[in-house]
């Protein structure tokens, strides 16, 4: 019998068109983000465009049944045993607990007919020192936490709430999918979030990365979730974490934020100076994965709330293939610039434009910017918008249900 799953349509769609091609398809994001869902949709996918069931092999390391697959090694054999003369379609879910999987995977594709998907909760699979045997073979394909879009297919929600009413709903519990399934209650969701927290504080960054000092990484962690939104630099990180009675390095620092940005709790998006065109990577702002994550260790309040605003909209531009970094023209900030082959947009972000002088303020910093890119000022205000030349102003909801 079919499963009844909702379906991650954005994702789904990427491994349709990878499908049957010489590549390697990884799907990489923070655990429960719903990337083994994924691998269930495709294999139903796969199922109903006619692949026998026998020609689709599904191993997930997380499960009991393939504890003992610990090498490459082990999981050639188990993989070839299951082979058949067709071409067969193998999904390996969480394949970072496999010691030089690379190897196998690599020998796979050279010895089978086969078409293979991979998925991890810790970019570190990718990393120079561990594909070197596939470089070139694969495509990521990088899962997030839901869209606001998709929280409302994916959550019940009060039909006589209103849509802002449901925003705040997605701010404050955030967006993993298993939310959905729990009642709004805040303890409930809390203790599940805290358990997710933990798991990939344990697991993808403690224990893969043989952490010492885990009090000061919670330390240097929290202080990123506490100043999202905030542009600092990793000195200024250190200056502030101490773990005991002694401060920490900035090359510790740098360490942990590697491990945090390689478990995907936590992204970085560079500052880039327009009038210089130059990137400076000492400069930074720091966006959490899941705002639920953040209420859930930081506690439920209101304080930042335009900060989390700006995380949303973050993610949504990462989601929507962008590459995002902070602006910066003169002594003035733009919130986002974002970077894809077919688009680059100025983007501010400001909870409310009633102060006449926030929207004079954020509309000249953007007309400062020289050339053709899209302008977009974007705010939680509702109703008619203000009328800017070569401006556009819309709503934040509006931007996130495109």
């Amino acid at each position: 019998m079919e499963l009844k799953i909702k379906k991650r349509d954005m994702y789904l769609s990427q491994l349709i068109s990878y499908r049957d091609t010489p590549l390697i398809k990884v799907v990489t994001g923070i655990r429960r983000c719903g990337k083994s869902t994924l691998l269930e949709l495709w294999k139903q996918e796969l199922l109903r465009s006619g692949v026998p069931a026998k020609n689709i092999i599904h191993i997930n390391f997380e499960s009991m049944q393939f504890d003992a697959i610990k090498d490459y090694r082990s999981l050639y054999t188990l993989v070839e045993k299951q082979l058949q003369p067709t071409r067969t379609y193998l999904m390996l879910d969480e394949i970072q607990q496999v010691k030089d999987w690379q190897k196998a995977v690599n020998a796979l594709t050279v010895d089978m007919d086969i078409d293979i998907y991979l998925t991890g909760s810790n970019d570190y699979l990718l990393s120079s020192e561990l594909s070197t045997l596939i470089t070139g073979r694969y495509v990521e394909i990088q899962m997030f936490p839901l869209s606001f879009k998709e929280f409302l297919d994916f959550q019940e929600l009060d039909r006589d709430l209103s849509l802002q009413e449901k925003f705040d709903s997605y701010v404050k519990y955030g967006s993993m999918p298993a939310v959905s399934s729990l009642p709004l209650d805040g303890q409930v969701i809390t203790n599940f979030l805290q358990g997710i927290y933990n798991t990939v504080i344990m697991k993808d960054v403690i224990q893969r990365n043989v952490v010492k000092d885990a009090m000061l990484l919670e330390s240097v962690l929290r202080y990123l979730m506490q100043n999202i939104g905030t542009i600092f630099s990793t000195k200024k990180i250190g200056e502030n974490c101490i773990s005991g009675s002694r401060r920490t390095s900035q090359e510790v620092v740098d360490s942990y934020l590697t491990m945090f940005k390689q478990a995907f709790v936590i992204y970085q998006a560079n500052q880039f100076d327009i009038k210089k065109n130059h990137v400076n990577p000492n400069l930074s702002k720091y966006f959490t994965v899941d705002t639920g994550i953040w209420h859930a260790v930081l506690g439920y309040h209101t304080l930042k709330k335009e900060s989390l605003i700006e995380n949303i909209v973050y993610l949504e531009l990462l989601r929507r293939n962008f590459e995002v970094f902070v602006g910066k023209i003169e002594a003035r900030e733009i919130t986002f610039i974002a970077n894809r082959h077919d688009l680059q947009m100025h983007v501010q972000v400001v909870s409310s434009l009633a102060d006449d002088s926030d929207l004079e303020e954020k509309a000249t910093t953007l007309r400062m910017v020289n050339g053709t890119s899209k302008k977009l000022i974007l705010t939680l205000d509702q109703g008619a918008m203000p009328t800017l030349e070569g401006i556009e102003v819309k709503n934040v909801l509006d931007f996130l249900l495109e």
